[in-house]
């Protein structure tokens, strides 16, 4: 609903500054149109002033200046001077149609407006009166009587009316706007509805019709293109989930056979030793089965969770003490510091245990040469974040490629070959965190090493 609505007023915005555009570009031109069709040197009203100027008394007569002159027959214009008796004193470019004489009457018709049809104007001399006269037809003479009162009113009046239109051109807009909108609000609510990967179905109307035909065909192809993907997912995950599952009783055996082989004290010390790296390679492969499977379900988001509340600083020190159990090379120190006792988390015990296990052996793994490692358990300033971090002074990781280690080894988004062992520990972790609403974040220390940071949604604090 919010983008119809910003659709409608920008779209009642533009008609209004369009319509006054054009109201102020029709008042310019009005203008212009004006100014040009009365020339101030060429005016009618400049002629006849001209005229009663440049005329003056000469020997028994009267003489017009040239250049007056030449602007009347530039005009074509022709001129008189009617005296007090009403007789014509002086000519120019006279029509002989015009009679000699003229009474009062005559003369207070022609100062009106016209004479036999020529539009005349008049202008005082001091031996009579001035009258120019215009050729038939060249113009058309109004008078117009308007009260005092109403031409100081004119502005406000004109005011009024450029607030009459304005408010004619927003009742237009919304009137065609509303219809637009009727239009487009199905469209902006199909395009909200597939971003939220949802089914549309609009019906084409109005004039936005093959629009909405568009968005109902994107709809479908991205439809079938979301089934076609879940149903490769489901066959992937399924597939390996089977094959895990077929693996898993060949494996048993081979580990049942090998450790019986390696117990057995009548077989020859080399074929126990035999025995022995076999069980190893087995127990790797059924650790690489698992992780296999576990970061498929969760790839996928198939693996189920069994949440329930969770004391962080236990999840840590049960870590460390099943590594050390495990035997930890001399060449390793594991120590725990800023373990925060009131940070609880809801989730998975066994998946968790799983991540902050794979943190730790990451470290282990990558530094063959021993290294440092200090865990942490910490409760973040808004109370709303707890973190186990991992920190080692080992070689780290290059920075290009941190989060090239989050990718699955096999992913089109990896652009860096893993090095050594099956590289599942890192994006496991990293999707154990995702499936509890957390993240996992890796960083190089300032001097050397690699930090691992987990961050968890809290429970509560207590």
């Amino acid at each position: 609903m919010g983008g119809t609505v910003r659709i409608l007023n920008r779209f009642i915005g533009a008609t209004m500054l369009i319509s006054l555009s054009l109201l102020v570009l029709n008042f310019l031109l009005l203008l212009i149109w004006v100014s040009t069709g009365t020339v101030e040197e060429s005016s009618p009203a400049a002629v006849v002033r001209n005229t009663a100027e440049g005329l003056k008394a000469a020997n028994d007569g009267y003489v017009l200046e040239d250049e007056t002159a030449a602007l009347l027959d530039d005009q074509q214009v022709w001129a008189m001077l009617i005296s007090s008796e009403g007789q014509v004193a002086w000519g120019h470019s006279l029509p002989e149609e015009l009679p000699a004489h003229y009474s009062l009457t005559d003369v207070a018709k022609l100062s009106m407006s016209y004479l036999m049809d020529y539009p005349v104007f008049v202008w005082e001399h001091a031996d009579g009166l001035i009258v120019i006269g215009y050729p038939k037809d060249s113009l058309v003479k109004y008078q117009h009587i308007l009260p005092t009162d109403w031409v100081k009113n004119l502005p406000l009046r004109a005011l009024l009316l450029l607030i009459g239109n304005l408010v004619l051109v927003l009742i237009v807009a919304l009137l065609i706007g509303s219809r637009l909108l009727l239009s487009i609000r199905p469209l902006t609510q199909g395009i909200q509805a597939l971003a939220a990967d949802q089914e549309v179905q609009l019906e084409p109307k109005g004039m936005l019709a093959d629009l909405a035909q568009s968005v109902n065909h994107a709809s479908s192809l991205l439809h079938q293109k979301n089934a076609s993907l879940k149903r490769r997912d489901e066959a992937r995950s399924n597939w390996i989930a089977g094959i895990s599952h077929d693996i898993r009783t060949p494996l048993s055996m081979v580990l049942g056979y090998a450790s019986e082989l390696e117990e057995h004290h009548e077989v020859p010390p080399l074929q126990r030793k035999h025995a022995g790296i076999i069980r190893l390679q087995a127990e790797k492969l059924r650790t690489l089965v698992s992780d296999l499977n576990l970061v498929s379900m969760l790839e996928y988001e198939m693996q189920p969770l069994t949440p329930k509340p969770l004391r962080l600083a236990a999840l840590t020190r049960q870590v460390a003490s099943d590594l050390i159990n495990a035997g930890l090379e001399s060449s390793f120190t594991l120590e725990m510091d800023d373990i925060n006792e009131t940070a609880q988390i809801y989730g998975d015990e066994r998946l968790l245990l799983r991540a902050m296990t794979n943190l730790v052996h990451n470290a282990i793994r990558h530094n063959p040469q021993g290294c440092d490692i200090r865990l942490r358990a910490e409760l973040a300033g808004d109370k709303h974040t707890c973190r186990f971090i991992v920190l080692d002074n080992g070689r780290g990781i290059p920075p290009e490629e941190l989060a090239d280690v989050l990718e699955l080894p096999f992913s089109a988004n990896r652009k860096y070959a893993r090095p050594s062992g099956h590289g599942l520990g890192l994006p496991m972790a990293f999707r154990i965190a995702k499936a509890h609403h957390g993240r996992l974040a890796l960083s190089n220390g300032p001097g050397a090493g690699l930090t691992a940071e987990l961050e968890l949604p809290c429970l509560e604090v207590r």
